[in-house]
C-alpha cells in the first residue's frame, strides 16, 4: 500500500490534466458556438490531446523548481 501512497502525486498531476484538458476543449466549443463554426471531432481531439501534454509539462516543471512558485 506504501507504493500507492508515494505515487500520489501521478494521479494528482493526470487528475489535473484531464481537468485542463476537458476546460480547454469545452472553451474550444464555446468559441465555435460564437464563431457559428462546427468544428470536427478531430479538432476536439486535437486541443484535447495538446492540452493535456502542455499541462503534463507544466505541472512536471513545476514540481522541478520549486523557487518560481
Amino acid at each position: 500500500m506504501i507504493w500507492f501512497w508515494e505515487l500520489s502525486w501521478l494521479w494528482k498531476m493526470l487528475g489535473a490534466s484531464l481537468l485542463v484538458s476537458a476546460v480547454c476543449v469545452a472553451a474550444a466549443a464555446l468559441i465555435g458556438k460564437a464563431a457559428k463554426i462546427r468544428p470536427g471531432k478531430k479538432v476536439f481531439l486535437l486541443v484535447g490531446i495538446l492540452a493535456f501534454v502542455i499541462s503534463i509539462l507544466v505541472l512536471f516543471f513545476l514540481a522541478q523548481t520549486p523557487a518560481l512558485l
